[in-house]
């Protein structure tokens, strides 16, 4: 597969360009919604599928051809690949059950350059898509009442897990693990995955949004981490997020927020877990001594959260493809905890569901062994009239368990925003 430019359009925001396409039954929108030092410089959007590519084992990955180092393939890896380097349980499927991977290669791609203002037109020199009628209406905005709110974990049971992952953390088990819950319901009818898509882009911005739509499969996300790019050059950036605090309307108190997250011995340890964490799985596919920290727990404040941030680069050994990079450092260690083995078997054994695509990564392949994914968090799985998004933390030897409970609701106020669930239905459950 080769990308040809075929035409140049005047600039227009993302959201609204792909508005005209919105009832199509199959495409993908990553959008870069928030501009960071790292981040946020283009947009993609993906349309006319031409192949599929579902599966479960990373050697049912499709083949990458090396001709230019535009995506390729486009989708998600979900939590299920974590069986990649190392044998994994596997728990109760999730409430939405879908393939643990999950690519698509398109005829058309649309670049959106933040910075230059342009938008590009790319079709595949090969177009073999087959054209499909869009949706004849969209559902309207009252039909997307919510019924069955659920968790998999009341608010005594996540408790009860972060206490018993404090004594495992104690007794020498590991030193961090990061344990979710799942919130899961229906709609009254299908929704408009699409309004639900621009409406979380509204109240939470963030600079690796994502929206991929397959019939009435909907993946709606405003992830602020990223997992892992791999350049041209075999340069490779992973951005890991562990601290976090909630955002406050009075500006003197966000400072105050600010400043003792900042100060957070026990945040700025979870941090520094996870990047040494990174540091080693990058280790086994990168240049000896090219792996490198240039950013250590910076403050990054979004909608309704601030976090730390650190910078992790490297350098790929070049007869390294980007499967055997993205495979060496799945799934991303912010979302298990440290030693990744014994976390995530733990968290497993504790949450009762599989996480299903939470926890995995969204983005693209492409040519000369390049790569761009982020992590799959702050994410909503729309599959008929049933959805599920999932939050979490990273339980140290510090946490309470009352703290880590109230973290679960601060990070899920852009999508229960998005969704209409007030975050007093939540603290409920």
């Amino acid at each position: 597969m080769s990308w040809k430019l075929l035409t140049m359009h005047p600039w227009e925001d993302p959201l609204a360009f792909t508005t005209r396409f919105a009832q199509l039954p199959d495409f993908t929108l990553l959008y870069s919604g928030r501009k960071e030092r790292f981040g946020g410089n283009f947009s993609f959007l993906f349309l006319e599928p031409v192949e599929q590519c579902r599966g479960n084992r990373w050697s049912e990955l499709p083949p990458l051809q090396n001709k230019d180092s535009l995506p390729q393939w486009i989708g998600y890896l979900g939590y299920g690949m974590r069986g990649g380097i190392e044998r994994y349980t596997r728990g109760t499927p999730s409430f939405i059950d879908l393939p643990d991977f999950w690519l698509v290669r398109y005829a058309r791609m649309f670049r959106f350059d933040h910075g230059t203002r342009k938008i590009e037109e790319f079709i595949n020199e090969r177009p073999e898509a087959k054209s499909r009628r869009p949706v004849d209406s969209a559902p309207s905005a009252k039909e997307n009442s919510i019924r069955n709110l659920r968790s998999n974990l009341t608010r005594t049971e996540y408790e009860a897990n972060v206490s018993a992952t404090l004594e495992k953390i104690r007794g020498g088990d590991f030193y961090q693990a990061n344990i979710t819950r799942k919130f899961f319901g229906e709609f009254t009818t299908a929704p408009d995955s699409w309004s639900i898509f621009c409406r979380l882009c509204e109240l939470s911005p963030a600079p690796y949004s994502a929206f991929i739509k397959h019939d009435a499969t909907a993946i709606v996300s405003s992830s602020p981490e990223c997992f892992l790019s791999v350049d041209e050059q075999g340069a490779i950036i992973s951005r890991p997020i562990k601290g976090s605090a909630p955002r406050s309307a009075d500006a003197k108190e966000d400072k105050k927020l600010q400043d003792d997250l900042l100060a957070s011995e026990k945040n700025s340890a979870e941090n520094l877990m996870i990047v040494d964490l990174m540091r080693n799985d990058l280790s086994r596919v990168s240049v000896a001594g090219s792996v490198k920290v240039s950013e250590q727990s910076a403050l990054y404040s979004y909608a309704t959260i601030h976090h730390l941030v650190s910078t992790v680069t490297a350098q790929k050994v070049p007869k390294i493809s980007a499967y055997e990079v993205v495979r060496a450092a799945f799934p991303p260690g912010s979302m298990t905890g440290a030693p990744k083995i014994a976390a995530v078997e733990w968290c497993t054994a504790r949450e009762k569901l599989e996480r299903g695509i939470y926890s995995g990564a969204i983005g693209w392949f492409g040519g000369n062994d390049t790569c761009d994914f982020s992590v799959v968090i702050r994410t909503l799985i729309i599959d008929g009239n049933h959805f599920e998004f999932q939050v979490g933390g990273g339980i140290v030897a510090d946490s309470t368990p009352e703290d880590e409970w109230r973290e679960t609701l601060t990070k899920a106020r852009g999508i229960a925003g998005a969704l209409g669930i007030k975050e007093s239905q939540l603290a409920a459950l």
